[in-house]
């Protein structure tokens, strides 16, 4: 079965601070659809649209799946101690919920490795390759490098390239919290920890992460494989 793209809409910081403000205040999800709805009527005229815009953002922050039900209560806890790391754990609970966006981080991240400049050609015959060419994903990849353009984490040089704009993460909980998310969402059970630090997924983000740090956290196990010190979860 094909994966579902599900992302075709772009989307703003303060649509998802405001999503998680709604989920915080206990209510029921028709008064989450209806207050979305109302909030994103002031920017997106089209009733369509608004539909699927918010149905993105509860599919982020309200609606579970394997990854996002493990990761969304302490996102919920951090975005509420550390408001000005919000694009981070924003960024984290989209990775559980979004195949297509863990894949488009990846590409860019690897692709980072080996050139300044990320051109808009080239990540599309990537992920047409991953995904096959499919309509919904033409459309979706427009929307992603618009919400990642919106996220300020790419920058446009002339039209179809842009480069990086990367954001320190100075908090132990954050950068922790992070590696959560990581290891969950990529399924390979383990990192090696020089990985880290250093994860295509979060090809943004300047992450420092220590091993003292990990050993403290108790959802982490560290242990030597092959020779090499490697990261996994707690079962």
């Amino acid at each position: 079965m094909a994966k579902m793209v599900g992302l075709s809409r772009n989307l703003k910081l303060s649509w998802l601070n405001q999503t998680v403000e709604l989920v915080s205040s206990n209510l029921v999800e028709n008064e989450i659809k209806e207050k979305l709805n109302e909030y994103l009527s002031f920017e997106i005229g089209s009733p369509t649209n608004i539909r699927k815009t918010r149905e993105i953002l509860m599919y982020i922050w309200h609606y579970e799946n394997e990854y996002t039900e493990k990761l969304r209560p302490t996102a919920l806890e951090l975005i509420k101690k550390y408001p000005d790391y919000a694009l981070e754990i924003h960024w984290c609970m989209m990775l559980a919920a979004y195949p297509v966006f863990m894949d488009m981080c990846k590409l860019i991240g690897k692709m980072s490795e080996f050139q300044d400049e990320i051109t808009l050609a080239q990540l599309k015959q990537k992920l047409f390759d991953e995904w096959g060419e499919r309509t919904t994903l033409y459309h979706s990849i427009d929307k992603l490098i618009s919400t990642l353009k919106e996220f300020g984490v790419l920058a446009c040089d002339k039209p179809g390239k842009y480069h990086i704009n990367r954001h320190k993460v100075a908090k132990d909980e954050i950068n922790s919290f992070m590696v959560y998310t990581i290891i969950n969402v990529d399924g390979s059970g383990y990192y090696l920890f020089q990985e880290v630090n250093a994860s295509s997924y979060l090809f943004p983000f300047e992450c420092t992460v220590s091993k003292e740090m990990l050993l403290q956290d108790e959802r982490f196990t560290m242990n030597n494989f092959g020779g090499s010190l490697s990261v996994a979860l707690k079962n």
